[in-house]
């Protein structure tokens, strides 16, 4: 017994000991590193004087431009690349860094960063009721912190954000609304034709462009091999930046500038690797992807779920052509139009939808048969329509029902993981942009 007792005094001797060493190894308390490291950042964000370039990568999708400025007295003024007014119109707001489960940086006033986080779709895209799953507060990571970048993770999302340090060029031009002036770019959607190509350093590349997701497509040809490379990207003080630099033949892209939209002719100019070129039109694609087309009409069959697309067809350059966002059941506004393969042993569907208690309703319904595959398009055969309700026979369901039987078939252009765009095999100005959630 006594044994035990001296035995038991020893343990907890040691237990004590090494409790007075644990707390001996740092100098400071938790809380007092915590602060030590707050204060640290925060001079390390307002000690940048020309600022901080931006580019966050939402949870749903995209990447965007972003330039921020930040004081010490808890303000920032940002520029942002999600509209040509916040590219020209410098915004105000606070931040502060606080102690969360890790130092955080947050932005508690409304920035351009909060229209990212909507979840509504209407205010600027992404996912119906969710928008782009995007973050304005973000945890700090000791190894993602250096002297010049700065890599932030979403605490609700998990949305990258990444700073790097600005030059005094870069802030003058955001200051001066060069920013404005890169997303020229957007004028891409302007094109009649969906097709559009440009030369490169001898190069000729076929452009593919998410707007949407911010994601562009280059397709070239070396012999009869079909080569492409795809990426996100945002806009900068310069113009277009590629998230990941695209290499060949030696040479690096890391975006387009110097870009310029002449209205008169429809084009777009633009400067690449030294390189200047313009974004042509074509009827056709580069390089038929033969199996893209049966591909796009399997995955829903395989994994469930149907296609969806917000604006209908894009017809001679202009976007919701037949105007299915203004349809409406009773008071029920137009959520997006579907299309359901194998939606019956007998026919696929295609309607529009609307919203009805905060879920998608279908209501009336165009029947097709299963399409068929040649040659690389696919063509699409009329089945028949619901009777009850019935369709409508004129107005934007009507017109995109027409449209979607043209005899000429379309082109299937997977454009990411989850898009493809659906293009008019007869002369290329009818489109229509279909994704999944």
């Amino acid at each position: 017994m006594k044994k035990s007792l001296l035995y038991l005094l020893l343990l907890t001797s040691a237990f004590f000991s090494c409790t007075n060493s644990d707390d001996s190894v740092f100098e400071e308390s938790a809380d007092a590193r915590l602060n030590a490291a707050l204060a640290s950042y925060e001079k390390q964000l307002v000690d940048a004087q020309y600022g901080w370039n931006a580019v966050i990568y939402p949870k749903g999708g995209g990447s965007f431009g972003f330039f921020m400025k930040f004081d010490d007295k808890n303000r920032v003024v940002m520029y942002s690349d999600l509209s040509e007014s916040f590219a020209k119109t410098p915004k105000e707001s606070s931040y502060r860094l606080k102690a969360m489960q890790t130092p955080s940086l947050i932005f508690d006033t409304f920035s351009y960063l909060h229209v990212l986080a909507d979840p509504d779709d209407e205010v600027h895209g992404g996912n119906v009721g969710e928008g782009w799953l995007s973050d304005f507060e973000f945890a700090i990571y000791p190894d993602s912190v250096t002297s010049d970048v700065i890599t932030f993770t979403g605490r609700k999302n998990q949305s990258r954000l990444v700073l790097t340090k600005a030059t005094q060029v870069q802030a003058a031009a955001y200051s001066s609304g060069q920013l404005a002036n890169a997303l020229a770019f957007n004028n891409i959607s302007k094109y009649l034709t969906y097709f559009k190509r440009v030369t490169i350093s001898g190069v000729t590349y076929e452009i593919t462009v998410n707007q949407d997701e911010r994601v562009i497509k280059l397709t070239w040809l070396e012999g009869t091999s079909v080569k492409s490379f795809t990426t996100k990207y945002y806009y900068n003080s310069t113009g277009l930046a590629f998230a990941t630099p695209f290499i060949n033949a030696g040479k690096t892209i890391n975006g387009f500038t110097n870009i310029a939209w002449n209205p008169n002719t429809t084009q777009i100019g633009l400067t690449a690797d030294g390189s200047t070129g313009t974004i042509l039109s074509a009827i056709a694609p580069l390089s038929v992807d033969l199996a893209a087309p049966k591909r796009w009409w399997e995955t829903p069959v395989e994994s469930g779920g149907e296609w969806r697309s917000r604006d209908g067809f894009h017809v001679n350059g202009v976007e919701d052509a037949f105007g299915i966002k203004n349809l409406k059941r009773g008071t029920d506004p137009y959520a997006v139009w579907i299309y359901i393969p194998s939606a019956t042993s007998s026919y696929d569907i295609f309607a529009p939808t609307f919203f009805f208690n905060e879920t998608l309703d279908l209501d009336y319904f165009y029947a097709s048969l299963p399409p068929t595959f040649t040659n690389g398009k696919v063509f699409f055969r009329e089945y028949g329509a619901s009777t009850n309700p019935p369709v409508p026979t004129s107005g934007p369901a009507s017109e995109t029902a027409k449209l979607m039987y043209e005899s000429s078939g379309y082109y299937l252009i997977q454009t990411s993981d989850k898009t493809y765009d659906m293009v008019s095999a007869k002369d290329a100005r009818a489109w229509i942009s279909w994704f999944r959630n």
